[in-house]
């Protein structure tokens, strides 16, 4: 879809009554019905798996059909093999809206768009030239070729509570910009800007063990820190919650650099967890150092939020016990009491901040994509694409 087909034939949310809490809860129950069937629906099929009258699921599809969301499917020959008129069956409309998710990185910009089922229709990287995201942004969208709805960005930053960037390392000339609304008018889209970290958390709070509260911990090139309560990204008064690195000459090992860690293999760590597991001393001992070193301060956030879970995300993350077991060990043992949060790899790796950023476009988009609000995101669905090699890593490596 164009462009201009996209500006002329938005999805709508239906006009005709929707405004109350009930009648909105009701049409949400059916478009998830429909999103959760494999076939198209009839009208008794669909008041059974809500529990709702069929009079009311029939005036319910009656406005989403008019507002563009569902279709009215080919009836074909009654199911039942008995004459009469066929049953009226019902579709979630795929073409009626797409669904981007955008990770920034220092040196690319990958975008991925799905249809309302969250069904993966396209996948780019651009490379950003000469520091210009804008420019990066707007050619990873077009090379889709969809004019996306609703749009999550993922950002490695400091969001403020405006929205806006206040700090980031790889996204300097972003830096001030209100870059929802700048993408709003670019792309015509509703936009949801999110800090990459928090996103990647949320990805794992729905995907992941369950869990209401999550401390989830990412390790690559750096280490950052993103907290999940009630099952919400934990934001702050200010949206710095989490943000350890704001805290004037706060290092988290004596080697690393402006928060860039650092190891005796150099800036990567695999070769040195290599050696770890292959029962290299000298490499496990810088290892365990390591996890000894990160440890107290992970432990005073676990006393302070009291999380059911420590997830552990990030290119090392994928080493599992090699790093998880000393980390889980160092971190088990500052704590007093007998109440320890199990520490698990995260489910995603390079794509987490992704997946977290398109499922923040389908519930921020919900009305757009479906014609209804507060629709949630299918996130199992994203599973099914969930961490290809090529989806996220060139933006992941500046991390």
């Amino acid at each position: 879809m164009s462009m201009a087909e996209h500006a002329a034939s938005p999805a709508r949310p239906p006009s005709t009554g929707q405004g109350s809490a009930v009648r909105q809860g009701n049409a949400r129950d059916c478009v998830l019905a429909l999103r959760e069937a494999a076939t198209p629906l009839t009208v008794a099929e669909i008041a059974a798996r809500t529990n709702l009258s069929r009079p009311t699921v029939d005036a319910v599809l009656q406005d989403l059909t008019e507002s563009g969301s569902i279709l009215r499917a080919s009836s074909g020959t009654d199911r039942s093999g008995q004459p009469g008129r066929p049953a009226r069956r019902f579709v979630l409309d795929l073409s009626a809206a797409t669904v981007a998710a955008l990770d920034l990185g220092e040196r690319s910009v990958t975008c991925i768009v799905t249809d309302p089922l969250g069904a993966v229709l396209a996948r780019t990287t651009a490379p950003v030239s000469g520091g210009d995201h804008l420019a990066a942004i707007a050619q990873a969208v077009r090379a889709t070729g969809h004019a996306p709805h609703a749009v999550g960005v993922a950002v490695p930053g400091i969001l403020g509570a405006d929205g806006r960037i206040t700090q980031s390392l790889a996204l300097a000339d972003l830096v001030g910009l209100d870059l929802t609304a700048e993408l709003e008018q670019r792309l015509d889209a509703a936009v949801v800007v999110e800090n990459d970290i928090k996103l990647a958390a949320l990805a794992e709070r729905h995907l992941g063990p369950p869990a209401d509260s999550i401390v989830y911990v990412q390790i690559g090139h750096r280490i950052s820190v993103a907290l999940i309560v009630g099952g919400q990204i934990l934001q702050g008064s200010h949206h710095l919650a989490g943000e350890l690195g704001s805290q004037r000459g706060m290092r988290w090992t004596s080697t690393s650099q402006r928060g860039r860690l650092s190891w005796s293999s150099g800036d990567q760590a695999k070769p040195l967890l290599q050696r770890c597991a292959a029962g290299d001393p000298a490499a496990q001992a810088e290892v365990d150092g390591f996890c000894a070193e990160i440890a107290p301060r992970l432990a005073t956030v676990l006393l302070t939020i009291d999380p059911e879970l420590v997830v552990v995300g990030g290119g090392l993350s994928r080493e599992g016990e090699t790093l998880l077991g000393p980390l889980r060990r160092n971190l088990h043992r500052l704590l007093m009491t007998p109440e320890r949060p199990p520490l698990v790899a995260a489910r995603l790796t390079t794509d987490g901040s992704l997946v977290g950023a398109l499922g923040s476009a389908f519930e921020h988009g919900s009305s757009p994509i479906t014609g209804v609000p507060d629709v949630p995101a299918p996130w199992p669905t994203f599973l099914t694409h969930a961490d290809p090699p090529d989806l996220t890593e060139s933006a992941a490596a500046s991390r």
